[in-house]
């Protein structure tokens, strides 16, 4: 669907060849779920272009500005060549440019959609299966002392304690923390971790043995109670890192091509199996692993920028608006479209309120580098 759906906002931005443009009308010819998403993205895409502000699209104002600017820059072919294809495609169906009100109106920015989704909360799965949603107003007394070595916090964290050595079977339990969300949890060798938006964390109930190991999915800050002992292990899906103890922010989203691990204090040792490299961290220092190219770089870190979304804040100093928007994404809850791909790779600076509304976000962004943003069904559509 999201194929579909990126081929179609290309097709519109005029960036596909010959071959691609006639594969794609063919196609729509003889799938009537792609006709009509089609039909929707024809609507929502000279809605958002033509639009004076990036929260309000209006279809009426769209469209004059629409007619003004297809006279100007010689376009009137072109977007009749599309209410052509519906006309062969679905005949009487609906089409943008004959002003008629669509059956569902556009979706506007509202309270709900500025800011984060604060209906989320993390969810505790147990080695048997069983899910605790971690909100004081959803989990029961009952509940949590069924687990005596377990207590949610009055300040909403979750703290393990040790249990007897004459307990020697390991469980594990899985932290997930949803989009909009973080969250902190206490281990039962007292380490701490603080977990961001859209990540998971499994780790035993209470460790036994020479070693602490958890596994991560998504970005966490650590810091590690020292056990010269007992080494503390983190497995990700392309690395493993071992230490003492020490602090350190591991960035490790599946839908990311890099890996980015920084070192605050203590020293680490990271191995990365599908590469065969491994290195040792000095504080201050980040490396960023490629996961396709299996390429190795260690960078001198800006903890500020690092740690900032611990410390509620968005900062990012010359990013691209696709690593931005990443962030905010994962945090306010919506889906980026980008009309224009090349859009991905402009650079910016953020520096902002972690629990600021979006729509404060993106005026400043708007407003500082000329780009445009519109929001309609839970996406925002960025373009020139």
């Amino acid at each position: 669907m999201q194929d579909d759906y990126q081929q179609i906002l290309d097709y519109l931005s005029d960036e596909l060849d010959a071959k691609e443009k006639a594969s794609l009308e063919t196609s729509l010819k003889e799938d009537d779920r792609k006709q009509e998403l089609f039909k929707q993205t024809v609507k929502n895409f000279h809605a958002i272009r033509w639009s004076a502000t990036w929260d309000t699209p209006d279809e009426d104002e769209a469209y004059d500005r629409l007619h003004k600017r297809l006279y100007k820059h010689r376009l009137y072919l072109q977007v009749m060549r599309y209410a052509a294809i519906f006309i062969l495609l679905l005949s009487g169906g609906v089409f943008f440019l004959n002003r008629q009100t669509p059956d569902a109106p556009l979706v506007v920015s509202n309270a709900n959609t500025e800011t984060r989704t604060e209906h989320k909360v993390p969810i505790l799965t147990l080695h048997d299966g069983k899910q605790l949603a971690l909100h004081q107003s959803s989990l029961s007394q009952s509940e949590i002392q069924e687990k005596t070595n377990l207590r949610l916090t009055e300040t909403g964290s979750l703290e393990y304690t040790s249990l007897p050595d004459t307990v020697k079977e390991t469980v594990f339990h899985t932290l997930s923390v949803p989009q909009g969300c973080e969250f902190t949890v206490t281990l039962s060798d007292g380490s701490r971790i603080w977990l961001n938006a859209a990540s998971e964390l499994k780790y035993p109930e209470t460790f036994h043995g020479n070693t602490r190991k958890v596994h991560l999915s998504g970005e966490a800050y650590f810091e590690i109670t020292a056990d010269s002992n007992r080494p503390f292990y983190v497995h990700t899906q392309e690395m493993q890192l071992k230490v003492l103890g020490t602090s350190f922010n591991i960035k490790a989203y599946p839908d990311e091509t890099e890996t980015v691990t920084t070192l605050l204090t203590g020293s680490i040792e990271q191995h990365y199996p599908s590469s065969g490299q491994s290195l040792r961290l000095l504080p201050l220092q980040q490396v960023h692993f490629n996961h396709t190219t299996g390429n190795l770089q260690t960078l001198k870190a800006d903890p500020e920028e690092v740690l900032a979304w611990k410390n509620g804040k968005f900062i990012a100093r010359d990013k691209t608006l696709e690593e931005i928007f990443q962030q905010l994404s994962r945090w306010y809850g919506f889906e980026t479209v980008y009309l224009h791909p090349e859009l991905k790779q402009e650079r910016f600076h953020l520096h902002t309120n972690r629990y600021a509304t979006v729509r404060e976000i993106l005026d400043n962004l708007q407003s500082t580098n000329g780009i445009h943003f519109s929001y309609i069904d839970n996406k925002i559509y960025i373009s020139h």
